[in-house]
């Protein structure tokens, strides 16, 4: 769900197409080597049939444009209002919400940050005391290790944050990415009839 939910919050930043939106994930979220251009079509189709994104018309040379619905806002703000939504904290989930979240003017990064320490923190609280054989002890103390390491670098961001607020914010790229999904051309007519 997170490239859906990066797209969304991208998105209130005003339209865009397809491949911008994949260079701006990219470049906002660094910690992701690619992203297939398949992914971000199938993302965006599902967003249109969620009622999600609707088209916001064509570039100039014929890219579909998409822009946030009503109910698509209202998706983009929760995901930019706090941390983990059911609670349990996924790094690669956390990485691109806090990351995004920082990148975009006007979003309260640090609320996200402080959303998913508390998860990370209450997690570590959880495998301290549910150790109670030598198997699940192993498994626990990899995930507290990974808890704590989380917690560790949400402590950087918010140092960062703190420190300089607009540090990590991005406008979009003025460069445009050079391909895109083109719409389906139209059947021919058939001849006579």
């Amino acid at each position: 769900m997170s490239v859906q939910n990066g797209f969304l919050a991208l998105l209130t930043q005003g339209p865009a197409y397809g491949s911008q939106l994949q260079s701006e994930f990219l470049c906002r979220a660094a910690h992701r080597r690619q992203l297939n251009p398949g992914q971000v079509y199938s993302t965006l189709d599902r967003m249109t049939d969620q009622g999600l994104v609707a088209s916001a018309g064509a570039t100039d040379d014929g890219l579909p444009l998409y822009e946030l619905t009503p109910a698509g806002r209202e998706a983009a703000d929760a995901w930019l209002s706090g941390g983990p939504a059911d609670g349990r904290p996924d790094w690669d989930e956390m990485q691109d919400q806090v990351l995004i979240a920082a990148s975009l003017d006007g979003v309260d990064a640090l609320a996200i940050v402080d959303g998913y320490r508390a998860a990370y923190a209450e997690r570590i609280r959880y495998l301290t005391h549910e150790a109670d054989s030598r198997a699940l002890l192993a498994a626990n103390r990899a995930a507290e290790l990974g808890a704590k390491a989380a917690i560790e670098w949400l402590d950087e961001v918010a140092a960062t944050l703190a420190a300089h607020p607009a540090a990590l914010v991005q406008a979009r790229s003025p460069e445009r990415p050079r391909r895109g999904r083109r719409p389906a051309a139209e059947a021919p007519a058939a001849a006579g009839g």
